[in-house]
């Protein structure tokens, strides 16, 4: 801490002073277990006693734990509160970054000395308002988030043999906050997890004039925060961000690009809100989870896909097979589930076609024949993996409408069979909402009306979708 007391600073200036120790080149990245995570761990404990936090557990700041066979630790206090002092707000920033990688410093003043520097400020006015707080509120630093979240599971694996995760009424992390001058918005993912979340977050905001986005839930695959080990046990949660402008995982992400007044007013805002929370008896969970955090798949699911692929006219009798020809359809995708299995039904816009003998010619140029259809595959699925990443196969059939044809050269005047089908598989993988899949037909209704024996098959289709 500087030479001034922290009283005679304004928050502003707290704030600047705590990103600077953090991302300073003698903490060397503070990549979780080194001695630069230790040293920033000795100082927001140094901190958490001047705002008059209580330790959390055991009458110390600092909780170890392990993951796999190295030694972390989280640094967690505790304001307690009033009438419902065993119900639980947490409030939680991550400390650790990336270390030093190839001889460059990574300092993440942004990601996350920022929102290790607003939890600070928060826990120092919660203290000052801890008359006015009818739950308590743990206050959590977490370590080796960068490693995998492992700090912030481990807090709520502890709360949960402790206290009762259900006890925890919401879990807020704050991480990456220090470029809202840049940004122009304070991000909140997670809104529609807390019943009438939006409506809190957005009527405080009116009133400290700050820009709030709120998104209903974590959507995103690719990213995660500390609300992940919370949200999956049916937390509610609040992801907070001014987003991802900052220099995010470089060696350029340093304090003096930090936007300290953006910083301060996020910090007054979130202190705000985590008191409302604290202090509303009536506050309570909306019931709903992000797919991303839940533990299974909703009844019903809805999509678009679009796929693309081949396929070939087969003459059984004369034991042929025409060359290829691209094929492509799109439509939209409902799926039900029944636990790990599942219906699947598509309905597609349906374009196909394939080489054609010229009746005309038959040792000349092969012509094409083309159709458009309807269609409509229907699998049995079933499911392997979790919600928010799973792979699947199922089998069924499909029925097409052609309602047009065409011949590229010398139309036969063959009557094309409206009514086509067969059987269907299908092989897919999704993440979140993002689906791909492999996905096969073969026709075993006469493609042509009369004699002829001739059937459309299709090799593999390439399908890609978005499941809302």
């Amino acid at each position: 801490m500087s030479a001034l007391d922290a009283s005679a600073q304004t928050r502003e200036e707290r704030l600047a002073e705590y990103v600077y120790y953090f991302a300073s080149d003698s903490l060397k990245g503070r990549e979780a277990g080194s001695h630069g995570a230790e040293m920033a761990r000795y100082y927001i404990v140094a901190r958490y006693k001047e705002c008059g936090l209580k330790p959390f557990l055991n009458g110390d700041f600092v909780i170890p734990f392990k993951h796999g066979d190295k030694d972390y630790a989280n640094v967690v206090g505790i304001i307690e509160g009033n009438s419902l002092k065993h119900e639980y707000i947490v409030l939680g920033a991550h400390f650790d970054h990336l270390g030093v990688k190839n001889g460059n410093i990574y300092p993440g003043a942004d990601d996350n000395a920022s929102g290790s520097a607003a939890l600070i400020e928060i826990a120092r006015e919660l203290c000052a308002r801890q008359g006015e707080l009818e739950r308590s509120v743990i206050i959590a630093a977490f370590d080796a988030e960068e490693k995998g979240l492992y700090g912030s599971n481990a807090l709520s694996e502890l709360l949960d043999v402790t206290y009762g995760i259900e006890n925890v009424k919401l879990m807020m992390s704050i991480d990456m906050v220090g470029w809202y001058r840049q940004s122009g918005k304070l991000i909140l993912e997670g809104t529609s997890t807390i019943r009438d979340g939006r409506k809190i977050a957005e009527d405080l905001a009116t009133r400290h004039s700050i820009n709030v986005e709120t998104k209903n839930f974590e959507t995103s695959v690719l990213t995660a925060t500390d609300t992940e080990g919370f949200a999956k046990k049916q937390v509610p949660t609040l992801a907070v961000t001014t987003g991802l402008k900052s220099p995010y995982h470089k060696p350029g992400d340093k304090a003096n690009l930090i936007d300290y007044a953006g910083l301060d007013r996020v910090t007054g805002y979130l202190a705000d809100l985590a008191a409302a929370v604290a202090s509303d008896p009536s506050f309570a969970s909306s019931g709903r989870v992000a797919r991303k955090h839940s533990n299974k798949a909703p009844v019903f699911e809805g999509g678009v896909v679009a796929s693309i692929g081949g396929s070939n006219i087969r003459f059984p009798d004369a034991r042929l097979t025409a060359d290829s020809n691209r094929s492509f359809n799109a439509g939209l995708m409902g799926r039900f589930n029944f636990g790990k299995a599942g219906l699947q039904v598509n309905v597609l816009y349906d374009q196909a076609g394939s080489y054609f003998p010229n009746l005309d010619k038959p040792l000349g140029k092969a012509q094409k024949y083309s159709q458009q259809a309807v269609t409509v595959p229907a699998y049995l699925i079933y499911r392997v993996g979790d919600v928010s990443a799973a792979g699947y196969a199922g089998v069924g059939g499909y029925y097409s409408y052609a309602f047009q044809h065409e011949f590229s050269v010398a139309d036969p005047e063959w009557a094309v069979n409206p009514h086509q089908g067969g059987m269907a598989a299908v092989f897919g993988m999704q993440a979140g909402p993002i689906l791909f899949e492999w996905s096969f037909r073969w026709q075993l209704s006469r493609l042509f009306a009369g004699p002829d024996n001739a059937r459309l098959n299709y090799g593999t289709y390439l399908t890609l979708g978005w499941v809302f």
